[in-house]
């Protein structure tokens, strides 16, 4: 059997939020791409979204067939997602659902936000024990 390297993890981990406040024009996953770089975190879940989008990619499935929409103006109800920044580059995927009725939802591709659009990303901080 290999060698591995471990040890007892005798801490715990604390749950935070990062809130991010975009403005009009910004870059959804850009400003989460660089509200995580400037925090130093690695793992984010997206917790949820408040605002209008100004304008958006989304893919989606309709009738087992593969689309693409482009969405403007629009408010989003709800989001969700995680991403991981690891060498500099983003991975992940949020996805959202719109406010109209009936509402419109897929995975993020790319969008643009309105002035005042909120981002709540949370994440989790290990504390070890001693500290």
């Amino acid at each position: 059997m290999p060698h591995v390297d471990a040890h007892l993890f005798n801490g715990k981990g604390i749950k935070k939020n990062l809130k991010l406040v975009l403005d009009q024009g910004d870059g959804l996953i850009e400003s989460i791409k660089q509200g995580m770089k400037e925090h130093h975190l690695d793992k984010v879940q997206v917790g949820f979204v408040d605002g209008k989008i100004q304008e958006a990619v989304i893919n989606y499935f309709e009738g087992g067939n593969f689309k693409a929409s482009v969405i403007k103006n629009k408010t989003i109800l709800t989001a969700s997602g995680s991403f991981t920044l690891s060498y500099d580059e983003l991975f992940g995927q949020m996805k959202i659902v719109t406010a109209d009725k009936p509402p419109v939802h897929g995975t993020l591709v790319r969008g643009k936000a309105e002035d005042g659009f909120t981002i709540n990303l949370t994440f989790v901080e290990i504390k070890e024990e001693d500290e």
